[in-house]
Parts: C-alpha cells; sequence; structure tokens
C-alpha cells in the first residue's frame, strides 16, 4: 500500500464503551486515502480485542500500538507513540470516545490544500448529547469559536479565545505531520488534562492556522471522560493553575511578545488564586464547624 495521505491517530484506555461507534465513523469516511494507528494505554478492558478485530478487517492501513510491557504512560506520551510512526503528510487525532461526520477527513484535507501556508486546519464541534437516551440535556450544539473562518491566523492564533473561555479550545485538529515532528510532539509532563492545550500554545506561538466552519466532530459529553472525572474529583482548577502557570512561563522562554497574551493570562491566574481561597475558606469552615460538634 502506498503511504496514506492522513494519519488517524486514536489514543485509548479502557475504551471498550465506545471505541467501536469512533472506528465505525472512520470506516465510513467518503474519503479512503487514509491510515489508522491505534494506541493502547494499557488497557485492562476488551479495548485490545476490538482494536484487533478491526485490524483484521482493514490489515494494509491499521496498526495497534502499545508502550513497553504494556504500561500506562498517559495521553501526551501515547499521542507521541503514534506520531512517530505516522506514515502520512497529515494527521489528526479521533479521541476514542467520539465519532467523525463522514466527510471529516475530506472537508479538512480540502480546507489543508487550499492554504498550503497553515500548518493545522480547525473546525468546530457539536457538543454531543443526545448519543444518551438518558441524558437531561438531549439537544446538541456546536461549538462557537468566534473566529472568521478560511482566514489564516499568524501567531498567536486563537490562543486568547480559548484561554479566555476554555469552551473554544480546539478539537480534532489536521496537522501537517511534519509540523508536528517539528514541534517535538506532546508534553509527557502532562498526562491527561491540558495536554491538548499545551500543545497547541506551542503550535499557534510559531505557525499559522486557519479555521473553518464545517461542524465535522461530535465531541460526546458523559460522565466518564477524562474532563467530566477531572472535575468530579475536584481537580479541574489544580490543573487548570498548572497549564497557566507553565504558560507564562513558556512565553518568557520564548521571549514572545504577544502584550494581550501577558493580559489574559494574569487575569486567569488572578482568578485560578481567588477561586482557590474560596475553597480553602470553606474547607476551614467545615473543619471548624466539624470540631465544634464534636465538643459539644
Amino acid at each position: 500500500m502506498k503511504d496514506p495521505k492522513v494519519s488517524v491517530i486514536i489514543i485509548v484506555l479502557n475504551g471498550e464503551n465506545f471505541l467501536s461507534e469512533a472506528l465505525e465513523s472512520l470506516a465510513n469516511q467518503s474519503f479512503d486515502e487514509w491510515e489508522l494507528i491505534i494506541v493502547d494505554d494499557g488497557s485492562s478492558d476488551r479495548t485490545r480485542e476490538i482494536a484487533l478485530e478491526f485490524s483484521r478487517q482493514f490489515p494494509s492501513r491499521t496498526r495497534v500500538l502499545e508502550h513497553p510491557e504494556a504500561a500506562n504512560q498517559g495521553m501526551s506520551a501515547s499521542r507521541n507513540l503514534g506520531i512517530e510512526h505516522a506514515r502520512g503528510m497529515y494527521t489528526t487525532f479521533l479521541d476514542h470516545d467520539d465519532v467523525y461526520e463522514s466527510e471529516k477527513l475530506s472537508c479538512m484535507l480540502a480546507a489543508a490544500e487550499r492554504h498550503p501556508n497553515a500548518d493545522a486546519i480547525i473546525g468546530p464541534n457539536r457538543m454531543w448529547y443526545s448519543w444518551d437516551e438518558e441524558s437531561q440535556r438531549s439537544s446538541d450544539s456546536p461549538q462557537v469559536l468566534g473566529i472568521t473562518t478560511e482566514t489564516v491566523l499568524a501567531p498567536p492564533g486563537m490562543i486568547n479565545g480559548f484561554l479566555a473561555n476554555s469552551s473554544k479550545t480546539p478539537l480534532g485538529p489536521l496537522f501537517r505531520t511534519k509540523t508536528l515532528r517539528t514541534l517535538g510532539g506532546y508534553d509527557p509532563t502532562f498526562k491527561d488534562m491540558h495536554e491538548d492545550q499545551v500543545f497547541m500554545v506551542r503550535l499557534m506561538l510559531k505557525h499559522p492556522i486557519v479555521v473553518i466552519d464545517d461542524v465535522l466532530h461530535r465531541y460526546r459529553q458523559h460522565t466518564d471522560s477524562c474532563v467530566a472525572q477531572t472535575h468530579a474529583n475536584g481537580k479541574d482548577k489544580q490543573a487548570r493553575y498548572r497549564f497557566l502557570s507553565w504558560m507564562k512561563e513558556e512565553l518568557d522562554r520564548q521571549d514572545s511578545r504577544h502584550p494581550e497574551l501577558d493580559k489574559q493570562i494574569d487575569i486567569q491566574l488572578k482568578e485560578c488564586r481567588r477561586r482557590h481561597g474560596r475553597r480553602l475558606q470553606r474547607v476551614m469552615i467545615n473543619l471548624r464547624e466539624t470540631l465544634t460538634g464534636r465538643n459539644q
């Protein structure tokens, strides 16, 4: 088989509930010059079995990889393993619990050819609630990026937008593979939350991007997702603060001159500290009430 035009990478940890649906959405693409790289990040369920069954259906274009000793190394390391093996001119990602619309690859590749000077093609996703009949929200909603479409954005791209509003964070962009490798892939110290934002910051500080308006990616909303679990465990504010602190240091390292970006980071850090202070205050109040109750 000749080299594919696009490499699709799925990283997955214990994804048996949704992986088959993601794979089916790739198989149903109108564009068929793709390869699939599935990186199993140490699953203990039927994930690997499902992945291998798909690879038997598409043996010439599917590879199933894992880390040494089938270890769990986190999302960034898993993305990097996929990038290392990618053969396509372009690379994109499909989370194991999401699905592509049938025109996802063809539309994004067409945009890449229309804008040869852009290193990433970004489109809005659809917040996907309707997959779950028991969901309290039955209506889906498209992501609003707030960017004029088909315009090449020079650095710093749309960083300011998703810093101010995390709902504008890109999902599933199409990248030029050589750009992914030039940047050294994803930061392995970010194993879960914000690993995508860390990479997008590094990309947009140096490389032009283009935004299209086609909604081609369904972003499944469910309680077992990484984002939902981080919020449920109360670790979201800590993760956010770490990301913002990293970004401030990254701008200093690159000696980047983006006053509006610096201002937005300071605003977001201040808000993180304020929320952390309120949380500590609530903890102290609860502790005092508990101790008072014990002493009565």
